[in-house]
């Protein structure tokens, strides 16, 4: 049976790149970077080992979306392969649908071993026995062979992996995560593919599951249990068994009261998943635990202010070196944990949350740009701002709200509903409050960090409701500001009060020294000491 081949010849005259571009985006599910070659014009190929059929599809879809392509026939694979010569070929197709996975032929294990690249469109690490599918592909005839690659190639980079199922129970281990970590590698995700695993500790943190042997770890999807015929209660219970089994040697402390794991295996943050463990190390008051990477866990008292000032400083040292999983102090209350903010860290702990936010919503904006460039929905994707306000300049997020125009909002502190054919200054009000008046008009969508779809606008009447709150914030401002002022301005005065009263006593009693003993006396005793003759004095 003949195979065919399309080789892209670039873009057709009268189309326009952009448009071309974010087509192509969208039926390859590839970001801009991964479809450019195949707008070049210089004989790329896309699709390789499919039949006619297939063939005219492909080069159909491909003319719609404004691309010159033409089929090309293909010689048919050998009818007898090696396993090197197997995986080659797999390896192949497999990088015809996954064109930024590198993969790598292990030819003592007979495995493929695929990671992911920048432009890869599903994050999974891919460990493939081949020795099973090999002896089936062996197996087909010559016609059905390439077909059976193909449907190899597709079920390998959804989680199928068969041969796997002997190995997950013993290698299954459990992960914390930021929770926007996953929501990006969804949106880059091709459609299809298997969600990934996960399970929420709280807001912004989850945990998920791993699979670990040797050097090869990849993230567990929902495909993988299908494949392997497990429960997701099955594989969380083997995953916990599997890292007490790691954990057997207790925290060590530090000279500030702060406690850290010397396991050194890069799961020290899933060990905060172990109450006893953590509880253990705290005698005294509530657990609290922050996590800023992946490789690190630091355990303190919740009645440790100095402990915990060290824990945000370690924090704000490794964020510079690795991506931050948590920003935040976490307190562990009735078997769960909780976000905790100490009065004496509160604006620290709110800039480095603030740090780590704008990060991961300006990722999320650039992923749902090319989704909406290439859907042709134009939703405006709203930018996360973050400045300083107030006198005590805390960092502040906010966004934009606009009058006839559909956008993606991201949760912020502060909401500006601004009308541009208005002359007058946006409206601004805290998220809280505006949520009871325009709360109906806001569409939560699947997006994490959170998303909010608006298509339409506040009325009057709501919009009056906001002009109200908005008033009175300003007034609540300025009188907190007054007060702090007045506060402030009488401070000084009185620090600046006593020295002056200090300088005039000290003057006084130099006088008083410098005086003759009998004016002192009539000073002290008043008229009688005056009406006294001379020698008496």
């Amino acid at each position: 049976m003949a195979t065919y081949r399309i080789k892209t010849l670039g873009v057709q005259n009268g189309f326009l790149q952009e448009r071309v571009e974010a087509r192509l985006m969208l039926l390859f599910r590839r970001p801009l970077e991964a479809v450019r070659p195949i707008l070049a014009g210089n004989g790329a190929i896309v699709k390789k080992g499919i039949d006619w059929a297939m063939a005219e599809r492909f080069r159909d879809a491909l003319i719609t979306c404004g691309i010159r392509c033409e089929v090309e026939e293909e010689k048919p694979p050998p009818a007898r392969a090696t396993l090197a010569e197997y995986a080659a070929q797999l390896q192949s197709h497999l990088e015809s649908l996954d064109p930024g996975r590198r993969w790598t032929f292990m030819a003592e294990e007979g495995e493929l071993f695929g990671v992911p690249g920048p432009e890869s469109p599903y994050p999974l690490e891919l460990l493939v026995p081949l020795e099973n599918m090999y002896q089936e592909w062996l197996a087909v005839s010559l016609a059905a062979s390439e077909d059976l690659l193909r449907h190899t190639a597709g079920m390998v980079l959804m989680g199928n992996t068969p041969g796997m199922v002997e190995e997950a129970v013993r290698h299954l281990l459990p992960i914390v995560r930021n929770s926007a970590e996953r929501g990006q590698a969804m949106l880059a995700a091709a459609r299809g593919y298997s969600p990934l695993l996960f399970r929420p500790i709280c807001e912004g943190l989850e945990m998920g599951l791993a699979f670990h042997r040797g050097t090869v770890v990849h993230r567990v999807a929902r495909a993988h249990l299908e494949a392997w015929d497990m429960t997701e209660d099955a594989a969380f219970e083997a995953a916990f068994a599997n890292l007490r089994a790691r954990s057997t040697a207790p925290l060590l402390p530090s000279p500030q009261g702060v406690f850290g794991g010397g396991w050194d295996d890069g799961y020290d943050s899933s060990r905060m998943l172990l109450p006893e463990l953590i509880e253990a190390a705290v005698p005294e008051g509530r657990p609290v635990v922050m996590v800023p990477t992946r490789g690190m866990l630091m355990v303190c008292s919740d009645k440790n202010e100095v402990a915990m000032d060290a824990m945000l400083k370690a924090a704000i040292s490794a964020m510079r070196e690795e991506k931050m999983v948590m920003p935040r102090l976490l307190r562990l209350v009735d078997g769960r944990w909780q976000i905790f903010v100490p009065p004496s860290l509160t604006r620290r702990l709110n800039s480095l949350s603030k740090y780590v936010e704008g990060n991961d919503y300006r990722l999320q904006k650039e992923l749902l740009k090319a989704h909406e460039w290439a859907s042709g929905r134009n939703r405006c994707v709203v930018t996360y701002l973050v400045g300083k306000l107030g006198p005590e300049q805390v960092r502040t997020s906010a966004c934009t709200w606009t009058r006839d125009m559909p956008s993606l909002l991201p949760k912020t502190d502060l909401l500006y509903f601004a009308d541009p054919a208005s002359l007058d200054p946006p409206i601004t009000v805290t998220w809280e409050a505006a949520m009871p008046v325009v709360g109906a008009l806001m569409q939560r969508t699947d997006d994490y960090p959170p998303r909010y779809y608006v298509e339409g606008f506040p009325n009057e009447v709501q919009l009056a409701q906001l002009a109200d709150i908005a008033a009175a914030a300003r007034r609540e401002a300025k009188a907190q500001a007054l007060a702090a002022a007045q506060a402030a301005q009488a401070a000084l005065a009185a620090q600046n009060t006593r020295p002056m009263l200090d300088s005039r006593r000290m003057q006084t009693v130099a006088a008083v020294l410098n005086r003759p003993v009998g004016e002192v006396l009539r000073s002290a005793l008043g008229r009688k000491a005056g009406a006294k003759p001379a020698h008496a004095r």
